[in-house]
């Protein structure tokens, strides 16, 4: 949104001015040299002042011209063009408070200006105040009579529906464009956006009518595409296919790389979200040949290819999207979660890191600091390793995965305790875990809880009986409650099965 220039009085005199700046620098700054011989003659004229400052804002001198409409606002505090143009030129010199400040005396001092409240509903829009804005924008139209042309409304109109959809206020939003159209009804971007406002409102099936009638006569690939959406809304995956299909034909037709990257990507969306992964992977890689510079495509290819256990296949395109400038915190947990895969636990932890950092949600975080805890551990960091599994478990206790790992990290600190109680935790949340079992074995035993690790270990070489690792700790626990001929029996079983630390057990020991 720009903003507007002064209008009643004011663009009555800035109509000679304008002139003057057809003309050379020389003339204009010969016009400013006059106006200034008027006020010098006659300094107590607010037009003069006003007349001169507006000279200086044609001029691009901000500052001068600030000065000039305080001497006018100095004469005669009521005058609603000196309060106008001040706030042009507060604007223009990038203090936005000061110009909020400005035009609200405007529309105080003269409430029936509709420059006055449009331009106060600009400014609260570059201070992203989109309530304000919007009721500004609000009375703006309120008082359009008989100031506003038309395209003046429209523009009004237009404003509106922005601060409206930043404020989540679609229905809203898409009545502002509504009324935009009645002005302009064959402006295709008027209608596209308010197609999308509607779909953002859940009100998509009313935007129909006129997107349709819109894709007839319209090369835009966004039209198609919006369609698409509204048909996903509606449940109706065939026809939301179909028009995408339509959406690429007319980007292809254009030849706009970027819109056949960006449409084919949304295709493999949907053909995933469906279960479709090889249709999918093949529109990502349609994509990625189409515009390799698409960090979309490029990302959602490393995706899939994750997604798929091609992990290795997946760091090539994921670093593209990386390197493209793709949104920092998906690509990174991405890359980070592959890196983790591929047991590269320096590049997971730097990746990890950078997704921490802007990460807002929760689930996400808790995947972000379970990476990260994973590659503290292998980089033989146990008391990071704890600390973040000590924050994913704040966020997700009932998670069996983050107990056996922040167990293994207590463990490696010396916290037997502690790493029991993770341990037992994580038997408790998935009893079919045979590696929570058998750490929890091993906590019990480094505890020096011999009878339960003996159970524990029990019954793991119940299920498995050629298990060669719990026979050989079976022993430990049998031997530490010195009940040495079945630590012997157990050793001997895992030591016949190959198990070489237990051959060693029974000659130095028994």
């Amino acid at each position: 949104m720009i903003i507007g220039m002064c209008r009643r009085g004011v663009a009555k005199t800035l109509l000679v001015v304008a002139t003057m700046f057809l003309l050379s620098t020389v003339t204009a700054q010969g016009g400013i040299n006059q106006l200034r011989n008027e006020v010098e003659a006659n300094p107590g004229s607010v037009v003069a002042w006003v007349a001169l400052g507006n000279a200086y804002y044609e001029a691009g001198q901000y500052d001068q011209a600030k000065e000039s409409f305080l001497e006018a606002t100095a004469l005669d505090y009521t005058a609603g063009d000196a309060h106008y143009g001040l706030g042009l030129a507060e604007f223009a010199r990038g203090d936005y408070q000061a110009a909020l400040f400005e035009f609200t005396e405007v529309t105080r001092l003269h409430p029936d200006r509709f420059d006055g409240h449009f331009n106060r509903a600009v400014t609260l829009a570059r201070l992203r105040r989109p309530a304000e804005a919007a009721a500004a924008f609000q009375e703006s139209l309120a008082q359009a009579a008989p100031e506003a042309t038309a395209d003046d409304k429209v523009q009004a109109h237009l404003g509106l529906a922005g601060q409206l959809e930043l404020a989540e206020d679609y229905a809203g939003a898409a009545a502002a464009y509504a009324s935009a159209l009645e002005t302009e009804p064959e402006n295709a971007s008027y209608i596209l956006r308010r197609g999308q406002a509607l779909l953002n409102a859940g009100m998509g099936l009313e935007a129909l009518p006129e997107l349709t009638a819109l894709e007839s006569v319209s090369g835009d690939y966004r039209v198609s595409a919006l369609i698409s959406d509204i048909y996903v809304e509606q449940g109706q995956i065939d026809y939301a296919l179909w028009s995408l299909e339509r959406a690429l034909v007319k980007a292809e037709a254009a030849g706009d790389a970027a819109a056949q990257a960006s449409t084919l990507v949304k295709l493999g969306s949907l053909q995933r979200s469906l279960g479709r992964e090889a249709d999918a992977s093949a529109s990502y890689q349609r994509a990625v040949q189409v515009d390799p510079r698409s960090w979309e495509a490029q990302y959602n290819l490393g995706v899939t290819y994750l997604e798929s256990g091609q992990t290795r296949q997946a760091l090539g395109p994921l670093q593209q999207a990386a390197a493209l400038g793709g949104d920092g915190v998906e690509v990174a947990l991405a890359l980070a979660t592959a890196n983790d895969h591929l047991s590269q636990s320096q590049e997971a932890l730097t990746n990890a890191e950078s997704a921490i950092a802007g990460l807002q949600d929760p689930e996400l975080l808790a995947a972000a600091r379970a990476i990260a805890g994973r590659a503290y551990y292998r980089l033989g960091d146990y008391r990071a390793a704890a600390a973040e599994f000590t924050a994913v478990l704040s966020i997700k206790p009932a998670d069996a995965s983050a107990q056996l790992w922040a167990g293994l990290a207590a463990y490696q600190l010396g916290d037997y305790a502690g790493a029991v109680s993770n341990f037992e935790r994580a038997v408790q949340l998935n009893p079919n875990s045979i590696e929570a079992r058998a750490n929890l074995g091993a906590g019990y035993l480094a505890a020096q809880r011999y009878q339960e690790a003996e159970t524990v270990y029990s019954l793991l070489v119940e299920q498995n009986d050629s298990d060669v690792e719990s026979l050989f700790n079976l022993g430990w626990a049998l031997y530490s409650q010195n009940r040495r001929n079945a630590a012997t029996d157990a050793w001997v079983s895992s030591c016949e099965l190959g198990y070489q630390p237990a051959c060693s057990a029974i000659t130095t020991y028994l």
